[in-house]
């Protein structure tokens, strides 16, 4: 019998839920003896999640380099207008292959809808109503060539032979902004899951980390600016005012990075939030915190709740997305209103009734049951057909 020949695309392979979701999608592929393919869109250093993906599968790019300045524009927009061009021009081949995999909703969906081949999209961001409103001419063209990249990106998605949401919440954004709030099409919902086998074992291994006494908040999150990490510092700023004793441990890197360890020297915040940046294993520093925070603004899934959980540090989060589904809206941590004020909210809440926390960390076996890592690989098995 020949073997399924799969292409897997993702527009990167950095440390993120995603990408180590990924990882083991792909190591399981092999293992079921189908021929994976992983493309990304080039080579980059930090695509450090490469050297956990198994020899067999081996890996290709769409380009040797990234792409900048005037060369990348000009592709982005072949990409979106001319997809079959652009496959021609990056040497694409649709023959190679039997099915495509597009992890990652964007712009590259255009490319690989257009083939005839099977093909599958994971909504893996949250979709959102996006501000247009423009202040001078330069802006309102802008905003309209974006406008017009964005409903070819949204159009191609239909195109798919199945389209799977990460979160009801996910699902219901995506119908009301890309189906006018009716579904002329199944859309699949699977919760994301992770292989939580290691992470106890993980949790264990020694770090450098002294916590004060109080209480212990934690996030664990890419810097980026829709993550609205500034939020916690606001929150710490007045708390600390109010009297009350606790700690912010920040684990990630991005953009937002030096922005950020700006604001909390500003705010003279140094002696209650340390940002420790990108590390490896994550999880001792969950294991020993109290509190895990998503401040964010959106999130499709944030699989970083379920690892918190899992190790017995409850969750609050904001209403933003695909977090509140992980909770159960409340049921299984604290949901806060999407806002400054409603991580304030949050972590002066549980600062305010110790009892929370046993409370929350008693249901964690029961949340847990909802994200059962084999069941979600029977499911995509069931979806590849493999």
């Amino acid at each position: 019998m020949q073997k399924k020949r799969i292409l897997i695309f993702n527009d990167c392979f950095y440390m993120g839920g995603t990408e180590i979701l990924l990882v083991n999608l792909l190591n399981h592929l092999v293992e079921k003896e189908c021929l994976i393919t992983l493309l990304l869109p080039n080579p980059s250093e930090k695509n450090t999640l490469l050297d956990r993906v198994s020899p067999k599968v081996p890996i290709k790019y769409i380009f040797q380099k990234e792409l900048t300045g005037f060369k990348k524009v000009l592709y982005k927009n072949i990409l979106i207008f001319y997809p079959r061009l652009y496959a021609r021009l990056v040497g694409f081949k649709e023959s190679d292959y039997d099915e495509i995999v597009c992890f990652k909703d964007g712009f590259y969906s255009i490319l690989f809808s257009k083939f005839k081949l099977p093909k599958y999209l994971w909504i893996q961001n949250h979709p959102f109503e996006r501000d247009y409103t423009s202040h001078n001419l330069k802006e309102w063209l802008s905003y309209t060539l974006n406008r017009f990249q964005i409903n070819r990106m949204n159009r191609s998605f239909d195109k798919y032979d199945e389209v799977i949401c990460v979160s009801d919440s996910s699902k219901e954004s995506y119908i009301k902004l890309y189906h006018g709030g009716k579904a002329n099409r199944e859309i699949r919902v699977l919760y994301n899951a992770l292989d939580l086998s290691s992470i106890a074992l993980r949790a264990e291994e020694p770090v450098d980390l002294e916590l004060s006494q109080g209480i212990n908040f934690i996030t664990v999150i890419r810097l980026s600016y829709e993550k609205t990490v500034d939020r916690i510092i606001l929150a710490a700023d007045r708390l600390r005012a109010e009297g009350y004793n606790f700690n912010c441990l920040i684990l990630g890197d991005g953009d937002e990075f030096d922005k950020l360890q700006s604001l909390i020297s500003e705010y003279e915040l140094n002696d209650r939030i340390q940002m420790l940046g990108r590390v490896s294993n994550p999880f001792p520093y969950m294991k020993r915190c109290d509190w895990f925070l998503c401040p964010s603004s959106r999130e499709s899934f944030a699989l970083t709740l379920l690892e918190s959980t899992a190790l017995g540090t409850p969750v609050i989060t904001t209403e933003c997305g695909g977090p509140e589904d992980v909770i159960e809206r409340g049921k299984y941590g604290i949901l806060t209103e999407n806002s400054a004020e409603g991580v304030y909210l949050g972590m002066k809440k549980v600062l305010d009734d110790p009892s929370l926390l046993p409370y929350f960390v008693s249901k964690t076996d029961e949340c847990m049951k909802r994200f059962d890592y084999k069941k979600w690989l029977n499911e995509v098995d069931s979806i590849l057909k493999v």
